[in-house]
């Protein structure tokens, strides 16, 4: 097991160097420079500019330049950040607790409520309930967040504002003025978590099904009723594990969210999280936030991609990684 963890983990790296290769070169060969609004100021000197252009780098060649931005990686430098007026670690640093703290409660929610529906729904397959579940599902992954988010928005905020109402939830944002208890966090995390965790509510109830009703049929399971186990002992200790592979795999994609997020979520609720940040630094041209937001999310994708292989030998033991060359 873990020479194959070692071999993946050097892959990883592999992988990511690539991923940064490409893209370095996709921001460079833009057009819109970070510094262009520093060159193009009135009242400057040609050799203003061309300071401002050595200070950048910008007059090497596009391979020095690159090495220079992997030597400084190396020693955990990012950059810095033209429109945070701050180092790019830093600028990342501030967002991702904001972003992991959303995400981690709309993954534990969707959990909660997913692998129980996508359970009930299998064993009652073509119930009214499996009907409606199925139904609703379809709606959930169809909603797109944007929309989802607005509508909720308007529900709970701004509608009952109007009408002269309390607002039951805020507009967005992470706290109200001059508060920072836990309710107050809490009282703005509910909408941003519905839209999000109804989406993969819908996703991960689908997967579940799916998959128990292919574990249900199974040999090993006939047999264990046919013992005369309690239907509940074979469907939780029996069949669900082994359904965990699909669900396992879908959440080992999903795990560089909890660092990223939703930005088009974040963006609706104005959320101080990293999709915020990436939506305002593609705005802005800081190529050096997005280069940094962008590494993080391809070293979070191996990692992830690595967990849930390691997680399937705990779901099924007949897989083994032991002798995989």
């Amino acid at each position: 097991m873990w020479r194959y963890i070692i071999r993946r983990l050097i892959l990883g790296v592999l992988t990511i160097l690539v991923i940064t290769f490409v893209v370095y070169a996709l921001l460079w060969a833009l057009p819109e420079k970070p510094y262009a609004f520093l060159i193009n100021r009135p009242n400057q000197s040609q050799a203003q500019r061309l300071e401002i252009i050595h200070r950048f780098g910008a007059d090497q060649p596009f391979i020095v330049q690159y090495g220079i931005f992997l030597k400084n990686l190396v020693h955990g430098d990012l950059g810095d950040s033209l429109t945070q007026h701050t180092s790019v670690a830093n600028a990342i640093g501030i967002r991702i607790g904001n972003t992991a703290l959303l995400m981690g409660v709309q993954y534990i929610v969707a959990l909660a409520i997913a692998v129980p529906i996508g359970i009930v729904s299998a064993v009652r397959q073509y119930s009214k309930l499996d009907n409606v579940v199925t139904t609703l599902s379809f709606v959930g992954i169809s909603l797109p967040n944007f929309w989802f988010g607005s509508m909720l928005i308007f529900a709970f905020a701004v509608f009952p504002h109007e009408h002269g109402y309390p607002t039951i939830f805020p507009e967005g944002g992470m706290h109200s003025n001059n508060e920072t208890g836990l309710l107050d966090l809490a009282w703005h995390l509910v909408l941003p978590v519905i839209v999000l965790a109804v989406q993969s509510i819908a996703q991960y109830a689908r997967y579940i099904r799916s998959s128990m009703l292919e574990v249900l049929s199974q040999d090993y399971i006939r047999t264990a009723r046919a013992k005369g186990l309690a239907d509940r002992r074979v469907v939780l200790r029996h069949a669900l594990r082994n359904s965990l592979l699909p669900l396992i795999t879908l959440m080992g994609l999903d795990i560089p969210q909890l660092f990223v997020g939703a930005v088009v979520t974040e963006f609706v609720f104005n959320w101080p999280g990293m999709g915020r940040l990436f939506v305002d630094s593609a705005s802005a041209n800081d190529y050096s936030i997005l280069l940094g937001i962008l590494l993080i999310l391809s070293v979070f994708v191996v990692l992830g991609n690595l967990l849930a292989d390691i997680a399937y030998t705990w779901a099924d033991p007949r897989i083994s990684y032991e002798g995989s060359r």
